[in-house]
């Protein structure tokens, strides 16, 4: 079987701007951000759906990923943020590779985010190269929130 292009990420098959690893999950910015700042947790292993992942990984992503989320707010002033979880090809799991999306919310930003969310659908499914500029702000986020992390 094929990796998922998660797991080619995770093993440095593929740029990444990296935010957190440990030795059940990683985390990443997402190339096509809801909003500035946009991180993916995932599990290390390919599995698809949130039932596939053993008890205690299920429990570590979701505790990086409210780490992640203070980190947000410490290092870019973000207010609240947004959990979302697509479980699953009938949920328009875009990879099916478990993945939690930590969408970092600013004043003044509902409509804007909103639009984001719902075109992000169709352009990570294009999955259209990114340039290195592109790269480069997004590794600067990841520097700015993984700062931020408290120590496990």
């Amino acid at each position: 079987m094929s990796q998922t292009l998660f797991e080619q990420l995770a093993a440095g098959a593929l740029p990444v701007s990296e935010v957190y690893r440990d030795a059940h999950c990683f985390a990443f910015m997402d190339i096509h951000p809801m909003s500035a700042g946009h991180v993916l947790v995932c599990p290390l292993a390919g599995v698809a759906t949130l039932a596939e992942v053993p008890e205690a990984t299920r429990a570590r992503l979701w505790e990086v990923a409210l780490r992640i989320a203070g980190a947000q707010q410490r290092a870019l002033g973000s207010r609240a943020q947004n959990f979302l979880l697509n479980d699953g090809r009938g949920a328009n799991q875009s990879v099916p590779h478990v993945h939690i999306h930590v969408i970092p919310r600013y004043r003044g930003d509902s409509l804007r985010t909103l639009a984001r969310i719902a075109s992000h659908i169709a352009v990570v499914v294009l999955a259209p190269p990114i340039s290195a500029r592109k790269r480069a702000r997004l590794d600067a986020l990841a520097a700015r929130i993984r700062a931020e992390l408290p120590a496990p």
